[in-house]
């Protein structure tokens, strides 16, 4: 019995009888649509010229795209970076080497360091050289998040303060802070054009990308007391309970945890999310699947941190009725994904093509049926991920590749050397 067929034996008979046998099933098949032509793709983006990846074939293979009126070129960027150096980990090819990204090899974490080193501009933000500086407030928060973690991970100091430095009293006189982060009263009228009752999901991922800068700068329990306030009691901030709405609960969750409190109607919530995991509401974005599975994860986290004494009973309720659907739920799962799978092997943010933006900047040609990193991380091990944890299997996590394909992929990573 090989070391993978091992693990399926353990999740199995952990889980017990029937249930766990229907369970291992479900997830074989779901594994059934990842093959390496997944390894080779994301080998593929990889600039090794540049030490960073791009975030689809079409961005890698041309030079420039219009977008609005304004030609743009297409290079690696932080993010797309962030999530193809982050994901192998999750995968199951990282060689048993937990720290992240450690286990590629030295030259290529100082080319991907360096790369994001040289991003930092003196204002203490991470701008790309396609992009500029005039770009939405979203796309600036992530790239200071991805960009930051990617160089404390490779144990690079960022060359300049940044706004995060700002709230501890060191910024310097060139270390921007938000207009909209600079007062109490200014973030007030910022989350009133927020619209959060009719844009939760646009709203909360601009408020997620900024929950660093907004603890930082002393404005989360503003943050946190507007958000109440707006919640309706089925637990997220939409009119109905559909997909976007459980992905405006998923976003604003995230600012919740960062304030480390207990999550306002947490039960209703969760069943919001549940009943999207199953729903036949058609799906027009990849991460409608993800977010709904990720959002359960995270409820059932902030249930047992901070729910009280009836918090790990609830938390256990949930885990309950999930695993007791979990082998129809896992099925769903893979028809909801299947029909973003493209020929390249990866897969794309919609059920056609790939999105051509990212956060309000172009990334890729348009409409092209090709599979895009974003969509790709989410799909795959992000997907597999928050079942797991949904279901509070963690411990019994398998793969979805292993050695075999981390040796493919490091060989192919080791041709691009300069």
């Amino acid at each position: 019995m090989s070391g993978k067929e091992k693990q399926w034996r353990l999740l199995a008979d952990y889980v017990g009888g029937r249930d766990g046998e229907e369970l291992v099933d479900a997830l074989r098949d779901l594994y059934s649509i990842y093959d390496d032509r997944m390894i080779r793709w994301y080998a593929g983006l990889y600039d090794a010229n540049i030490g960073g990846y791009y975030y689809s074939n079409s961005a890698k293979d041309n030079e420039t795209v219009e977008y609005k009126g304004k030609l743009y070129k297409l290079l690696p960027d932080a993010e797309a970076t962030f999530h193809s150096v982050g994901m192998w980990r999750s995968l199951g090819v990282n060689g048993g080497i937990t720290e992240w990204g450690r286990w590629l090899p030295d030259w290529m974490q100082k080319q991907v360091g360096d790369f994001i080193y040289n991003l930092q501009d003196e204002d203490g933000y991470f701008y790309h050289e396609q992009w500029g500086k005039d770009i939405p407030i979203s796309r600036r928060a992530r790239d200071l998040m991805w960009s930051r973690h990617i160089l404390d991970a490779f144990g690079y100091t960022p060359k300049y303060k940044t706004v995060i430095d700002a709230g501890k009293g060191e910024a310097t006189e060139k270390t921007l802070i938000p207009d909209h982060l600079s007062s109490e009263e200014k973030f007030a009228e910022y989350l009133d054009k927020l619209n959060i009752n009719e844009r939760s999901y646009h709203s909360g991922n601009e408020l997620a990308a900024q929950s660093s800068q907004i603890s930082a700068l002393g404005r989360m329990e503003q943050c946190i007391k507007f958000l109440t306030e707006h919640q309706n009691k089925d637990g997220h901030w939409h009119y109905t309970t559909n997909y976007y709405a459980v992905n405006g609960l998923f976003k604003l969750y995230f600012l919740y945890d960062a304030a480390k409190l207990p999550f306002p109607n947490v039960m209703a919530a969760a069943k919001a999310a549940i009943d999207a995991i199953t729903s036949d509401e058609p799906m027009t974005a990849v991460t409608d699947l993800y977010n709904t599975w990720y959002t359960v994860s995270n409820l059932l986290q902030n249930l047992r941190k901070y729910g009280g004494e009836d918090g790990n009973k609830n938390a256990d309720d949930i885990v309950c009725e999930l695993r007791r659907m979990a082998p129809y739920a896992i099925r769903r799962s893979k028809e909801k994904i299947l029909p973003f799978k493209k020929a390249d092997g990866a897969f794309s943010y919609g059920p056609r093509s790939s999105s051509q933006t990212s956060q309000g900047v172009p990334v890729c040609l348009p409409d092209m049926p090709e599979g895009d990193e974003n969509a790709t991380t989410i799909a795959s091990c992000g997907l597999v991920n928050n079942i797991f944890a949904a279901l509070e299997l963690n411990d019994y996590k398998i793969g979805i590749f292993g050695d075999e394909e981390r040796e493919l992929y490091l060989s192919l990573l080791e041709a691009k050397r300069p």
